[in-house]
């Protein structure tokens, strides 16, 4: 079976296994929380965001979720619930075909866009992914090596590849995910870009 067989199979399969658990609105709001402190335990976090508090500029990327993709975003009320800074913000917005952009903006400045997901308007000022020190990776499926399941289109392959082919700094990728969707091993393919670490509600995968 070639390798894009695979991983349709394997995405559908995972996109079941979310639709049922995003069925349960008290799972979802325990998950939140539970991704919150993973991540915040992740050493390198914990050391830019000391940064952030030092009054260093820092930039977190993140995604609003959406088709039961688990909230990665409970780190921000947290950070505040500890009186800490909360990083710059940037979310993806769809800048065309395979492509995105990032932008700064708040939550709550996101609209429905392409696909229905939220993203900033068009008009929100732009961030080179470069300028990114952590970015949280929404993906249907992720495997033990760090290798991402996405929908298919590449956006983030896309949005990182220039920085991997001219050497330069790439953000600490977090992948953001439930215990259910990762496997074991997912099919890869040379342009898959791997994960940093891997987060659950119930752990920490570094990779």
């Amino acid at each position: 079976m070639d390798k894009a067989l695979q991983k349709q199979q394997m995405r559908k399969e995972a996109l079941a296994v979310r639709a049922e658990l995003s069925q349960d609105v008290d799972f979802i709001l325990r998950s939140t929380s539970l991704i919150a402190g993973q991540l915040l335990s992740v050493p390198e976090v914990g050391a830019i965001l000391d940064q952030c508090n030092a009054g260093q500029a820092c930039c977190f990327a993140s995604y609003a979720p959406s088709k039961g993709e688990p909230n990665p975003n409970g780190f921000l009320d947290l950070l505040e619930s500890r009186g800490r800074v909360r990083p710059n913000m940037a979310f993806p917005r769809v800048a065309g075909k395979g492509k995105l952009s990032m932008h700064f903006a708040l939550l709550e400045d996101l609209l429905p866009g392409s696909f229905g997901i939220p993203e900033p308007g068009m008009d929100m000022p732009l961030v080179s992914a470069e300028d990114i020190a952590v970015m949280l990776v929404p993906g249907v499926a992720f495997d033990l090596q760090g290798n991402r399941l996405g929908y298919g289109k590449g956006y983030y392959d896309q949005l990182l590849a220039p920085l991997l082919k001219k050497q330069l700094k790439c953000p600490l990728l977090v992948g953001i995910s439930f215990e259910e969707t990762v496997f074991d091993q997912l099919p890869s393919e040379s342009h898959d870009i791997k994960m940093d670490y891997i987060i659950t509600p119930q752990k920490v995968l570094g990779v």
